[in-house]
């Protein structure tokens, strides 16, 4: 019946969603093909097809808000993120349906949604879901119970409001999987092409090789000026590498961080204390600790994910807190609190809200690494046994034994020793041999980590212990933070303001740190996928500086050199900034994009220099390991294959095409000139090239192959594709840092 809740409860015009899982598709209905007509008196937050996405008009917050609410536990990345991606997917899907003329008949619509078996996949499919199993019942009583209610209602508002809820984002649904589908299923990989992706597998190069990378030549070989990075300007202005989709700032910082003071720490811990006797006699430890501690743990409830604080059903084995707490928790009682002390930033009280006897075994090992299969397992198990024979004649050995032949980094320290381990902690194998066999004893066992050489030392019965944890993070007051602020960083800035960042920086002692290129936007949105997207800096900048949209601001709004006069980015920390560039998106001008050439002219006089001074070296001597010797480099062998991006046929480098088509247009056995690379210089010996035949059956692997890789190319690619169609472009950053 939870479908029909929802909709009562929302029953009427009102368009949402069928349960908390299903995403409404259509936030912004575009049946007519048209696009929404746009306001100037509204804030634009974007382009598409050329025309101001405005932020009224497209109901782009009532779509964040609605984000909000469906992912409660999303962050604000994420939530913008689905906002922008749901609202303008719907319009460029919908515009794309109506074009193509993607239609759901009325019995596919039944037949797709009615058949328990198999219905139509879909976010309202999905709830049916448990544990990757679809549970055909539910769904079909789901089904049956709105069929029912339909045909009893006499309210035209639910009528519609299911039409609205149900069906017309089933229909969209269906129309969106035959949509990718046509796209994906579209592409044939053709035995032409298996034939040539097969001869270009086959054909294989074998080369001696010198690299000289670009980074091991010194800057201070070379004389770079703005003449000299004209000149390549000219010549590279029209690569699209140039071309920026956002703004982008290029900034230096320095984090002044300073601690809280002892009256700071004095104030915390009186705080703390004043709960100590409560939470002695709190009848709900949880519910204490859930009202009163600040680390936000979460636990599962009637009502969705709700904070508990620090509060753990498993039994504490120590490690979380210094070895003088832990003991002062080993000793206590049940009901005992320990604290309040302070460990790391925060003050904190534990309560030991549960003892329970529990049995332990104390035991020493030796591990020798090995699995079953390999070739050296026989080996490791005859040393497994030796080791055996060696500690039951003299038990003295054992630490040594530990230290020559032990691969756990867990226990070497100690001698191989486990101490008072509980049972379930430890892999079977282990387990059984610790709790098991006489004290004294000892074997070899193996695990799936390897062979055990154990010696039982103890068993006993032990107490567990199970703590609750009040804490909270000390903060610096207004008087730290003022005195750190006169005193450090007004006189940091006022003489950076004259001498520079850097400078003033070493004479202050402090680390000056790059923000790299910082981008007017929150993410990428060239792909589907949340955690790719978010993988770039967006326009808060680095990390640490804590998304401060005053440092976002001054960064777009400065003058390159402007010093950021200094702010607090946390209670401790001030941050103190120089700009150092600012690229403008689509301005392509000399004075706009040097800044993004700057290594690449330095490369290109690297290369020049090492070329103007070598190439006589290299003609001259015409064999390689004499090559290498002159110049003082190591001479490296390898296969190349014509398919290759570059030697190694390393993803993560740049492609090489002059590189690879130089090799197999070089005759065997002959030496090239110095080749001037992407990521440094070459000069390459061929020694062979061997051509495999191709094979009709290779050829239709490869071609099938080929299919497969395209289809996924497809699957990746078109909505980007489209985004590029459709001309769109987020703008709600530079709305935000520009504009306000």
């Amino acid at each position: 019946m939870a479908i029909i809740g929802k909709i009562r409860e929302r029953s009427g015009l009102l368009v949402t969603m069928v349960g908390l899982g299903l995403l409404l598709f259509i936030f912004t209905p575009l049946f007519d093909g048209t696009i929404p007509w746009f306001s100037n008196q509204n804030a634009s937050i974007g382009l598409f097809n050329n025309s101001e996405i405005d932020s009224k008009t497209w109901k782009y917050y009532q779509t964040e808000n609605l984000a909000s609410r469906n992912f409660p536990n999303a962050n604000e990345d994420e939530i913008k993120f689905r906002a922008w991606y749901q609202m303008i997917s719907d319009t460029i899907y919908n515009l794309e349906l109506n074009k193509i003329g993607v239609g759901v008949t009325n019995a596919e619509f039944n037949e797709g949604i009615l058949n328990g078996e198999n219905p139509i996949p879909s976010q309202f499919k999905e709830q049916f879901v448990e544990n990757g199993v679809f549970n055909k019942e539910k769904f079909s009583q789901e089904v049956f119970e709105l069929r029912k209610r339909l045909q009893n209602e006499p309210d035209p508002n639910y009528i519609i409001s299911i039409k609205n809820n149900f069906e017309l984002p089933l229909q969209f649904d269906r129309k969106l999987n035959k949509y990718r589908s046509m796209m994906k299923y579209g592409v044939l990989g053709t035995i032409q092409e298996g034939k040539k992706l097969d001869f270009e597998e086959k054909t294989v190069a074998n080369i001696d090789y010198i690299f000289v990378n670009y980074n091991d030549i010194a800057d201070s070989v070379i004389d770079i000026n703005d003449e000299k990075r004209k000149n390549y300007f000219n010549d590279h202005r029209y690569e699209k590498k140039w071309k920026q989709n956002n703004d982008i700032a290029v900034y230096d910082y320095v984090v002044i961080k300073f601690d809280p003071s002892a009256d700071d720490i004095a104030y915390y811990t009186s705080s703390m204390e004043s709960l100590k006797t409560s939470f002695k006699n709190a009848e709900d430890d949880s519910l204490f600790v859930a009202d009163n501690a600040e680390t936000p743990l979460f636990f599962e409830s009637q009502y969705g994910p709700r904070p508990s604080g620090v509060f753990s059903d498993q039994a504490y084995r120590g490690g979380k807190f210094s070895s003088f707490i832990d003991q002062q928790i080993d000793d206590a009682k049940q009901g005992d609190v320990i604290g309040p002390f302070v460990h790391q930033d925060k003050v904190n009280l534990v309560k030991v809200y549960k003892t329970e006897e529990e049995e332990q075994a104390k035991v020493r090992h030796i591990l020798i690494s090995s699995k079953e299969g390999d070739a050296n397992d026989a080996e490791n198990k005859k040393l497994a046994d030796s080791i055996l024979y060696a500690v039951r004649r003299d038990s003295s050995k054992f630490t040594k034994l530990v230290q020559k032949y032990s691969k756990d980094p867990g226990s070497v320290a100690n001698g191989g020793v486990y101490s008072w381990f509980p049972k379930g902690q430890m892999v079977p194998e282990f387990e059984d041999f610790s709790f098991n066999k006489r004290i004294g004893s000892s074997g070899v066992v193996r695990t799936n980590y390897g062979f055990h050489i154990i010696q039982v030392l103890g068993r006993r019965t032990g107490t567990l212990k199970k703590i609750a944890i009040v804490d909270e993070s000390i903060m610096a007051s207004s008087n730290t933070q003022d005195f750190y602020y006169d005193s450090i960083a007004v006189n940091f800035y006022m003489k950076a303001d004259t001498a520079g960042l850097t400078s003033t920086a070493d004479e202050f002692g402090y680390e000056v740190k790059s923000s790299g290129d910082v981008p007017l936007t929150y993410f990428n949105n060239n792909s589907f996928n949340y955690l790719e997207r978010t993988k770039q800096n967006n326009f808060y900048g680095p990390s640490e500086l804590n998304r401060k949209l005053f440092l976002a601001k001054w960064a777009f709004n400065a003058e390159i050199g402007d010093i950021l006069e200094p702010d607090f980015i946390s209670h401790n920390q001030i941050v103190i900034a120089q700009l150092k560039e600012k690229i403008s998106a689509d301005n392509d001008q000399f004075n706009n994009i040097k800044g993004l050439m700057e290594p690449s002219v330095k490369n290109k006089l690297k290369a020049d220099y090492f070329i103007n001074n070598n190439e006589n070296v290299v003609s001259e001597i015409n064999n390689l390991d004499s090559i290498a010797t002159t110049l003082g480099y190591q001479t490296q062998n390898g296969t190349v294959k014509y398919s290759d991006l570059n030697i190694g046929n390393n993803q993560n480098n740049l492609s090489e095409p002059k590189v690879m088509a130089n090799i197999f247009n070089m005759e065997s056995s002959s030496t090239s000139s110095i080749i001037e690379g992407k990521q440094g210089l070459y000069i390459i010996r061929l020694n062979s090239i061997n051509n495999s035949p191709v094979t009709s059956t290779s050829a239709e692997e490869k071609s099938n192959k080929l299919e497969t890789d395209i289809r996924t190319q497809i699957e990746q690619g078109y909505y980007p594709a489209l985004l590029k169609a459709y001309q769109v472009k987020d703008q709600r950053a530079e709305n935000l840092v520009l504009y306000n």
